[in-house]
């Protein structure tokens, strides 16, 4: 792709690959640069790249904006009476949701990437906004799988939950503030009460849902009596009373049976099923 400023060209660029790798709590897309910067011709111009907007295409169509991508070190090209060539990187981060909303983009087939550089240049006129310069990169299906997996992002990202905090109506306010405490109540490590306030959740989307506040025991009576004759629908509401009876002994003290402690990996667990469920139950 050609680079301008006002009437010159200045530089030719191609992305000469896509990475991917791990942060703390984060990911970070890596695109690899090479630039061959022309010899001058009238005037010497100089570019500065501060960096580009990055998208993503699936091979339907669909574009999803991924942010800006920043040089990991500074990114001038200054003609010369002779030609030279460099690489640089722009570099994005990628919160876990957004590499979820890549896969949702690229439903299992290929990705595109789209670089649209921003920048100022100096030529004889002074100086001049970098006009547009799209770089594109195709990355095959099984290429960014193979990312995913080199970057241990695969298995955690793929299934990402998000948890919907949405306006709910007044039906759902204490589902939707019950989900709020129980996120917050998770960070800051307070496993036992995540625990407890997702079961109230729970109890609280089935009665909603089913229009019973014994909706629980109907189905896990249900499931143990004629399981094999349960439609579709009533074993996934079978789902949310199975977590619900999961989670009923953090409402009871130890000497009722109840259980005082839950590890993190568990309230996380609790709390993905239950953001799940709601998010679920929201879309129909």
């Amino acid at each position: 792709m050609d680079l301008t400023i006002g009437s010159f060209k200045v530089a030719t660029l191609d992305i000469q690959g896509v990475n991917l790798r791990s942060i703390l709590g984060a990911y970070e897309l890596v695109f690899a640069l090479r630039v061959e910067v022309l010899p001058a011709a009238d005037f010497e111009c100089l570019v500065s790249i501060t960096g580009a907007r990055v998208a993503v295409k699936s091979a339907d169509g669909k574009t999803h904006q991924l942010g800006f991508a920043r040089s990991d070190e500074p990114f001038e090209m200054q003609q010369r009476p002779f030609p030279a060539s460099m690489s640089r990187g722009l570099v994005l981060a990628v919160p876990p949701s957004q590499l979820a909303a890549i896969d949702d983009v690229r439903d299992a087939g290929d990705l595109q990437f789209e670089l649209t550089l921003r920048g100022t240049g100096i030529d004889q006129h002074g100086d001049q906004m970098l006009q547009d310069t799209k770089l594109l990169c195709h990355l095959g299906r099984s290429d960014w799988v193979k990312k995913l997996r080199e970057a241990r992002a695969r298995d955690i990202l793929l299934l990402e939950v998000p948890i919907p905090f949405a306006e709910f109506s007044a039906d759902w306010s204490e589902i939707a503030g019950g989900l709020k405490r129980a996120e917050g109540q998770f960070r800051k490590a307070d496993y036992h009460s995540c625990v407890a306030t997702c079961r109230t959740v729970i109890q609280e989307l089935g009665a909603v849902m089913q229009k019973d506040p014994n909706w629980a025991n109907a189905v896990l009576d249900r499931l143990g009596r004629d399981r094999r004759g349960m439609s579709k629908a009533e074993r996934e509401v079978g789902l949310w009373g199975a977590l619900r009876h999961y989670t009923h002994q953090s409402h009871h003290a130890e000497s009722e049976g109840g259980v005082g402690f839950y590890s993190r990996s568990e309230a996380q667990q609790v709390l993905t099923l239950t953001a799940a469920f709601v998010t679920r139950a929201q879309s129909k």
